[in-house]
């Protein structure tokens, strides 16, 4: 099957975070953390955007050389603004990829299975999982699958459990590709009861019916959501 997909990688960003606020403006090592994600990202995919409803996420990413769109301040959540950054550039593509801004360790090798899967499959929405990290963090969300690779539940909490033996767990790599058609779709999707318990917006296209289809990385990066997570990643960037 031709590899030749035309993809868009939107990162979403904005300052009103409330576990860790001007979370993408804050400086890991020499670089705003949106810059480590945009430069996480810029091996594996060629068309890349931020799309923020901050002028100092704006300014600061033309400092950096980042291509960024201006979107509205009323979106509910990062998906919602990756349509918009889409509509606004006016191109047509085979995927919209949503890259969480705050990704700051995110890197090839835990996109090249998104990117096999997206090529192979071509399904109308897809995300990623990886084996628990060695790290703990309060931030990180578990996944389970079922038979055919098939997101059967979102959680904060520990996911599945066992009544014998040790688990095998995933936990959820904050990325989403959509078809232009389904991201559509899920904009237009009402918010569910367990998306507001979990607070968590995969949870929206789950409770609806709908499919994500879940390939595998090697490896679980540490996203930035809370100031202990942003004190480990400070540690991360000293140990490469």
């Amino acid at each position: 099957m031709s590899s030749n997909l035309e993809i868009l990688v939107v990162l979403p960003a904005r300052l009103g975070a409330k576990r860790l606020p001007r979370k993408p403006l804050r400086i890991l090592g020499e670089l705003p953390i949106i810059a480590h994600a945009y430069n996480g990202v810029c091996k594996s995919f060629k068309d890349i955007v931020v799309a923020t409803d901050s002028d100092e996420i704006a300014m600061a990413c033309s400092t950096l050389d980042i291509p960024c769109v201006m979107t509205s301040e009323h979106h509910e959540n990062g998906t919602a603004r990756c349509l918009e950054a889409y509509q606004t550039l006016g191109r047509t593509y085979d995927y919209i990829v949503n890259v969480q801004g705050d990704e700051a360790f995110i890197n090839d090798s835990v996109l090249a299975p998104l990117k096999k899967l997206l090529i192979e499959k071509r399904p109308e929405a897809a995300t990623l999982k990886a084996p628990l990290p060695k790290y703990h963090s309060n931030s990180n969300v578990f996944v389970t699958t079922g038979a055919n690779d098939q997101a059967l539940y979102f959680s904060r909490s520990p996911i599945p459990a066992s009544r014998d033996g040790v688990p095998v767990r995933f936990q959820h790599v904050g990325v989403y590709a959509f078809t232009p058609a389904a991201l559509k779709t899920y904009c237009k999707l009402p918010p569910t009861a367990l998306e507001d318990m979990e607070k968590l917006e995969q949870l929206r296209w789950v409770e609806h019916g709908y499919d994500w289809i879940v390939a595998t990385s090697p490896e679980k990066p540490l996203s930035i959501d809370t100031p202990a997570d942003y004190e480990r990643a400070k540690s991360f960037l000293k140990a490469l």
